[in-house]
């Protein structure tokens, strides 16, 4: 049960509008940049990452949904246990480790972040502008994370499927 008493038992992000309708336009914009504007990512991998950061926050709601879109790109479906227990050997593209643990970190440590866990990123082949895509992605998940969680939303695992295919653009 949400733990505002004027939300829906089944109150999802878009309820929380109900709240503080002016942030509906600005977030829907935000979103969408960093979701599925150009990218050296594919919305697959940029699901992945979001997925991931909420994973690591513990956050079930995010975390169902955003998984759900990336199987629906093409993520395998025991990709996510595997990087949340090793990195180094899960079933990901070797190049996009170094993101993963830079992403892994920057949830986790962001205090302990610093030049040499960039430069890992970019002695993988990746440049400023992917970096800055990861970094932005795992700021919206971690923004998003503690607004579910702290509003109380429901986790509800039958819903994630729907869920995922209403919050999927459908762009690709």
């Amino acid at each position: 049960m949400p733990f505002f008493p004027s939300l829906p038992e089944d109150a999802g992000i878009g309820h929380l509008f109900n709240i503080k309708p002016g942030h509906r336009e600005g977030f829907g914009k935000f979103s969408d940049a960093v979701m599925r504007d150009d990218s050296v990512f594919s919305i697959a991998e940029r699901e992945l990452i979001a997925a991931f950061t909420s994973a690591l926050n513990s956050c079930d709601y995010c975390y169902g949904g955003h998984s759900a879109i990336a199987r629906q790109h093409g993520v395998e479906e025991g990709v996510f246990d595997s990087l949340i227990d090793d990195i180094d050997m899960a079933p990901v593209d070797d190049k996009l480790k170094p993101i993963l643990r830079f992403v892994r970190k920057l949830t986790l440590e962001p205090y302990k972040m610093v030049q040499a866990d960039a430069d890992a990123v970019f002695a993988a082949g990746w440049d400023e502008e992917a970096l800055a895509d990861a970094i932005w992605i795992s700021a919206r998940f971690s923004m998003m994370n503690r607004l579910s969680l702290g509003h109380g939303l429901n986790a509800d695992p039958a819903a994630f499927e729907a869920r995922a295919k209403a919050m999927d653009y459908g762009k690709s």
